[in-house]
């Protein structure tokens, strides 16, 4: 996408990102130039020892599966907008908590696609709701043109309420056009304090379970025919996933810096939940697409 279609989006978000870039550019350049924003030093056995851009030297799982191959000095904020070398595409995902959406202001605004919330879990009796303005947007955002996925909330603790899940989402997408992914969200409840929460129904799931889930929606999803994706970030990746279970399934991967830095691969990158954009009022997470995804 040219830059005449970048517009003004969200600006907002703008001046902290560029701060942060020129810190970690005075960073780059001191210890000099890197082509991968991480660098694989050793493997040993089920562990490998890498060292991340920010976090510096780290042991992680090792899987013999893709890695990332995305080079930090390839992603460039232009005029509010973070892109990278060759083919991105900007979006946005929103649920009820945006508010109300003047999507054609989205789309003459810059952004690309939409990641729609279907719905969630509730975190207290599990119960499953739809997302208040889920029709509005979808249909806004097809209406303006924008190519469109969605997202569910999770909070299953079965298969069983893995594959409920999947079914509430297949039923509600079935009569719009998914380019996009469906993709699973699935955390743990935390405090405000980032802490777990010990008295939410997600606290007993260790990550072996939580992968069994994700597997468990995404296979019911793909099996249908739709594109399907996961959402993680860096702790989330490495600490609680079994990532060569969910090859399958495109990661989308989450992480509020000017680049990503994750080892193995992600097709979807978040790099901020508080972007602004006409057309709607409320802060929204900002992700690019490092692929192109076709209907």
């Amino acid at each position: 996408m040219g830059d005449t279609g970048r517009k003004t989006l969200f600006l907002g978000a703008t001046a902290l990102l560029v701060v942060v870039i020129i810190v970690i550019s005075a960073v780059m350049l001191a210890r000099g130039p890197r082509t991968s924003s991480v660098e694989l030093l050793e493997k040993d056995g089920n562990t490998a020892k890498v060292n991340d851009m920010y976090e510096g030297d780290m042991t992680i799982p090792y899987y013999d599966i893709r890695t990332s191959n995305y080079n930090p000095e390839d992603f460039e904020e232009k005029n509010g907008v973070v892109t990278y070398a060759g083919d991105s595409f900007v979006g946005i995902n929103v649920s009820q908590k945006a508010g109300e959406i003047d999507w054609n202001a989205v789309a003459e605004s810059g952004v690309e696609f939409a990641m729609i919330r279907v719905g969630y879990r509730g975190n207290d009796k599990g119960r499953i709701s739809l997302d208040s303005n889920f029709e509005a947007n979808i249909t806004g955002a097809a209406e303006a043109g924008l190519p469109v996925g969605v997202y569910f909330y999770s909070k299953a603790v079965t298969d069983t309420e893995a594959e409920e899940e999947a079914n509430f989402v297949l039923e509600q997408i079935r009569p719009y056009q998914m380019t996009y992914p469906v993709a699973i969200f699935w955390e743990y409840d935390r405090k405000d304090s980032g802490e777990v929460d010990e008295k939410s129904r997600t606290v007993r799931c260790n990550g072996d379970q939580v992968t069994g889930f994700i597997q468990t929606f995404l296979k019911k999803i793909k099996t249908v025919g739709y594109k399907t994706a996961f959402y993680a970030d860096k702790k989330m990746g490495y600490e609680s996933l079994d990532l060569s279970r969910l090859t399958d399934h495109d990661m989308w991967y989450a992480e509020y810096q000017p680049a990503p830095s994750f080892y193995y691969d992600y097709k979807m990158w978040q790099y901020t939940k508080d972007g602004e954009v006409p057309g709607i009022s409320k802060p929204v997470p900002i992700t690019i697409s490092l692929k192109e995804y076709k209907p």
